[in-house]
């Protein structure tokens, strides 16, 4: 979808702090979030390739500071498991893991 740039659309956006639809809608900084730790944000960003940047975008816009903390600890908790039983496998089948 596109959208035009002229007068019409300046007038619509002429708050800076409004981006236009096609603006890096799924763009966070992390200047955005000074309330999670780096191993949380490190953790969205890797939760981002999982389930997209979008989808992570959209929860940083839309939870609670206290949402985001879980959701980001939840999924530090799944990829250390992960990690782990992954670990595990690999010692007991005397293979060596893919990544």
């Amino acid at each position: 979808m596109e959208y035009e740039q002229g007068a019409e659309s300046q007038s619509m956006y002429g708050n800076p702090s409004i981006r236009r639809p096609s603006e890096s809608a799924t763009h966070i900084a992390r200047a955005d979030c000074p309330h999670l730790s780096d191993p949380e944000w490190e953790a969205l960003q890797r939760l981002a390739t999982v389930i997209g940047e979008a989808a992570v975008a959209t929860m940083l816009r839309t939870l609670s500071p206290t949402e985001q903390h879980g959701v980001a600890l939840g999924f530090i908790v799944t990829d250390q498991r992960d990690a782990a039983a992954a670990t595990t496998t690999t010692a007991s089948s005397g293979t060596t893991p893919r990544v």
